[in-house]
């Protein structure tokens, strides 16, 4: 499971191991110095990490941190699997499980979902699955709301600017 964690959401990687390592939210937290509430943002999509923080979580949980620089490259970047996203998207679904038969189902209901509660790599993930013309759609939908839909559209119409 650890092996290949490249696109993985860090906060997800550190659901895997402090669940792997039996660990309850209370119990890093002790361990790391940090509060319980901040570890549960992390683990559902929160992308503001304090580099001295996931030192002492990574400490807490016997784990390595490794922090690099490597260049983008989209025609390197693997394809990633429905079963890869929907864990990746997973967090956002607190009150349903998320299925992969969602992602074909339901796609402008998983997109809404991304769009408002998503993280960076959230959103990435799922504009590279579904494409932008899906999330043009997704932003149109009742549950977006005024100001989240004000953003995609301006975000959208930014990227579809020819850039001199």
């Amino acid at each position: 499971m650890y092996d290949n964690v490249k696109g993985v959401p860090l906060g997800l990687q550190i659901r895997w191991l402090r669940q792997d390592r039996g660990l309850t939210l209370e119990q890093l937290a002790t361990r790391s110095g940090t509060s319980a509430p901040t570890l549960h943002r992390y683990e559902s999509g929160w992308d503001r990490f304090e580099i001295r923080t996931l030192e002492r979580i990574a400490t807490a949980l016997d784990a390595g941190l490794e922090v690099r620089f490597v260049p983008a490259s989209p025609e390197s970047d693997p394809e990633q699997t429905t079963e890869e996203l929907v864990e990746i998207l997973a967090p956002l679904f607190w009150d349903r499980e998320l299925q992969v038969s969602d992602l074909s189902e339901y796609p402008s209901w998983v997109l809404g979902r991304v769009l408002m509660y998503g993280q960076r790599e959230q959103v990435r993930a799922a504009s590279r699955f579904f494409g932008e013309d899906a999330i043009a759609t997704a932003v149109e939908r009742r549950e977006v709301d005024d100001r989240t839909r004000n953003y995609w559209q301006a975000v959208l119409a930014d990227s579809c600017t020819p850039r001199s």
